[in-house]
């Protein structure tokens, strides 16, 4: 059966706080045409993808100017249509989590940005962790420019025997490789992600606060946000909500993220997802302020605050963004704060291309939707 007949879309339009109530018959008349062509956005853009061969389902969240918008493609694995409770992977936009934590503990006094990371590792075994004379930093490993590699264990290997890898890696197991760990680059200049960085500065975390990483997203993320189904680890009950990842070839891929750490291990629905863009575009809590925060910035507009990519920082397009992959998952996650937007997008298949692909399809929507705000507004 041709894709297209058998699309799903599931739009769900609804008020995120309560505004002035449009009277005029002009305004409600220029709202209701705003929200179908956020409709009419959505559907042109993510048509095509769901129609190549090698993608099934497609899910996602959209929030524009107090407006939440949910919407799902296609089919899952078992051949289920997605919802708003449909769990997936989203791989390392859990990094943009730690970020959030990180601005808290430099928030609360428990953490200085540029500070010696070796203060908060209890060890005087890293010698060796410093860039060329100077100390490594938390603002090194929250802008990946510490020198780490990618990993410390689990590289060069191929699926399945990364998986088992993965399963073992401990953190008692990553901190021994630390002891060992060969920097990439010592300038403290050079980008190098990381998930060992962000890994390093999740259990940095934990012993600042003494309590655990789930623990503090509970008490310093969720307690914000409102979210209720982004998960660290998977009880029996939530495993039937979660959706089954494929590879590029078609196969079914285990959820891997339950071996992982704070880097990558969140699973999340578009509900929970729509609630934490929600926080960063109407909180006005200090350390989620402080978390959009410029940390350092290159000269093509490229940029890092707290683990979030920027561009364009200071200019009305600034814009946050974060990818994810697992071995069968790929999402992507873009705030817009000065335009009152964010996005995020998610499917249930890992290729080469395939965050790329969600990268590509987010802008083009954001743009369409900011060409169509500004008309409305200044018409």
């Amino acid at each position: 059966m041709n894709k297209i007949i058998g699309l799903i879309l599931v739009l769900s339009f609804t008020t995120s706080c309560v505004r002035n109530r449009h009277t005029n018959t002009e305004n409600s008349k220029q709202l209701n045409n705003t929200q179908n062509s956020i409709e009419k956005f959505i559907i042109e853009e993510i048509t095509e993808f769901i129609e190549a061969p090698e993608f099934s389902a497609l899910s996602g969240s959209i929030y524009v100017n107090g407006k939440t918008h949910q919407f799902h493609f296609g089919e899952l694995t078992d051949g289920t249509k997605p919802n708003n409770q449909t769990l997936y992977e989203i791989g390392s936009i859990s990094k943009t989590y730690v970020g959030l934590l990180l601005s808290q503990a430099v928030h609360d006094g428990k953490l200085n940005l540029d500070e010696d990371i070796r203060k908060y590792l209890n060890s005087k075994k890293y010698s060796h962790l410093k860039l060329n004379n100077s100390a490594i930093t938390l603002r090194h490993l929250a802008t990946h420019t510490s020198g780490l590699p990618v990993n410390l264990n689990c590289n060069d290997l191929e699926y399945p025997e990364k998986l088992d890898c993965i399963k073992s890696y401990s953190r008692e197991v990553f901190f021994d490789k630390l002891l060992k760990v060969k920097l990439l680059d010592d300038s403290g200049k050079k980008y190098n992600y990381s998930n060992a960085g962000i890994r390093l500065i999740g259990y940095i975390l934990e012993e600042v606060y003494n309590d655990t990483f789930p623990n503090l997203l509970k008490r310093y993320v969720f307690s914000k946000s409102g979210e209720q189904n982004t998960i660290y680890r998977l009880d029996e009950n939530l495993k039937l909500e979660m959706a089954l990842g494929k590879n590029s070839d078609g196969e079914i891929m285990p959820i891997a993220s339950e071996f992982y750490a704070s880097d990558g291990a969140l699973k999340s629905n578009t509900s929970s997802m729509l609630n934490y863009i929600k926080m960063y575009m109407e909180s006005q809590d200090a350390a989620v302020k402080q978390s959009l925060n410029l940390l350092t910035e290159k000269h093509n507009r490229l940029g890092r605050a707290y683990v979030w990519n920027t561009f364009e920082y200071n200019t009305t397009n600034q814009m946050f963004y974060h990818s994810g992959g697992t071995f069968g998952f790929s999402s992507w996650i873009a705030l817009y704060p000065k335009k009152n937007i964010g996005i995020f997008l998610v499917t249930n298949v890992s290729t080469s291309d395939a965050q790329e692909k969600l990268n590509q399809i987010s802008n083009r929507i954001i743009d369409k939707i900011k060409k169509t705000l500004h008309n409305t507004v200044y018409k």
